[in-house]
């Protein structure tokens, strides 16, 4: 199963770890689309939080890939951290992605 862009375009280019990293941070973005995280925050606490434990380059990895896909956005913060939240005019479109979807990841 690959990660589909809001577009409808396969994005071939998800290692298997990604992917499905990639869909547990939509699940929870899709649970809480306002927040907003770090790599690592997104990590420990979206993830581990959850009980899965992502090596942090994967994350950042599904996160990249998020990005490119038009999901998330990336703003740069002080210091040089970088902070991953879902467009704000994708929400709708991730519920309906993510129940069209949901039948692969029972």
């Amino acid at each position: 199963m690959k990660l589909l862009s809001p577009g409808g375009m396969n994005r071939p280019d998800f290692s298997k770890d990604d992917n499905v990293v990639a869909w547990l941070i939509l699940g929870y973005l899709c649970s809480y689309p306002d927040a907003k995280d770090t790599t690592e925050g997104i990590g420990r606490w979206w993830l581990r939080g959850k009980g899965i434990d992502a090596d942090t380059d994967v994350v950042r990895g599904s996160l990249v890939c998020l990005v490119k896909c038009g999901w998330l956005t990336a703003t740069g913060g002080s210091a040089g951290i970088t902070l991953y939240g879902l467009k704000k005019n994708r929400q709708h479109e991730l519920r309906q992605f993510l129940q069209s979807h949901s039948s692969f990841h029972q």
